[in-house]
């Protein structure tokens, strides 16, 4: 028995744990408003904010590269100018003082004019996590997965990033730079695999007490993964990223079976050509670049063992 819980991690059932199921239907999203983010990966990023029928929540696609475009951001709205237009983000190319139009005739100091996609692009489907992405919490890999995701996906524009490593999740030499010319991370507002940040700090509590990041959310009567992915599939449809718009499909960046079922949708909205693993950085290079911590590890061999993330052992990474 835990220390100071009555209750039994031994007792709680795992079978089935996480088993989503696609949506039933799509929700319906709409892009309110994209801008350029010049970041420290060395390229430029355009973000998507999204409204949803679903919930209230402020989801964003972080694109990476020209050739991904929001079909709903560039539609004409009723009663808008040309000024409006471009605070919104719908303009084609990149803003210049004077500029007037939002269309490509007012392009003419223009030099990010849209390409068109070639290959599946990298997609990480990443859900929000405070603690691991701004309060450098080693409870978890979400921030290292963060970070690894936009330094793949720069890569994939032109000259891999160097890292002094080669891994499992790198380029593959069948999927060559070329074909691989853009990128997304589609950033659902599910903090704490759904529960949000209160809830999730109480089971940090429970995991003291003696749980696992499984159990303390079962103890809690949170589900081990409370959360859905059905407004990531309706982004990357809007994004032209659907199957009738992009038959090459996306590379998924993940270790999670769920996202693997339900990330292309309940009609196959989406098509996942590929799994691209997420190794931990600890692993790869046996913890001489990066921080180790026994919580991190403790909740790595957690979905390695319990949550059936597809990770090869901590051994066999090496």
């Amino acid at each position: 028995m835990a220390p100071g819980l009555d209750y039994s991690p031994m007792v709680v059932p795992t079978k089935d744990i996480g088993q989503q199921a696609p949506n039933k239907r799509l929700p319906i999203v709409q892009c309110q408003v994209r801008a350029r983010v010049p970041t420290t990966t060395g390229s430029d990023a355009w973000m998507y904010l999204y409204s949803n029928d679903e919930d209230d929540k402020e989801h964003l696609a972080i694109v990476f590269g020209d050739s991904i475009w929001s079909r709903s951001l560039n539609s004409v709205w009723e009663g808008e100018d040309e000024t409006q237009r471009m605070v919104r983000g719908a303009y084609a190319g990149n803003l210049f003082p004077g500029r007037t139009s939002s269309g490509s005739e007012g392009c003419q100091k223009c030099d990010q004019l849209p390409v068109a996609l070639k290959g599946a692009p990298l997609v990480r489907v990443h859900s929000e996590c405070f603690t691991g992405e701004t309060a450098w919490s080693t409870r978890c890999d979400c921030g290292e997965q963060f970070d690894e995701a936009g330094r793949m996906m720069v890569a994939s524009m032109g000259a891999p990033a160097s890292s002094g490593r080669s891994s499992p999740g790198s380029l593959t030499e069948e999927t060559s730079v070329e074909e691989r010319c853009a990128g997304v991370i589609v950033y659902l507002r599910q903090e704490g695999r759904g529960i949000g940040l209160k809830e999730k700090l109480k089971t940090f509590n429970v995991q003291d007490l003696g749980c696992d990041t499984l159990e303390a959310n079962l103890y809690l009567n949170h589900p081990a993964d409370a959360r859905n992915f059905g407004v990531a599939t309706a982004i990357l449809v809007d994004l032209g990223l659907g199957s009738n718009d992009n038959p090459d499909g996306i590379c998924l960046l993940t270790n999670n079976p769920n996202k693997l079922r339900t990330v292309g949708g309940p009609a196959g909205e989406v098509k996942i050509k590929e799994r691209v693993p997420m190794v931990p950085l600890a692993w790869q290079t046996g913890g001489q670049t990066v921080i180790q911590s026994p919580e991190l590890e403790g909740y790595l061999e957690t979905k390695l063992a319990r949550m059936g993330h597809m990770l090869e052992s901590r051994s066999v990474a090496q």
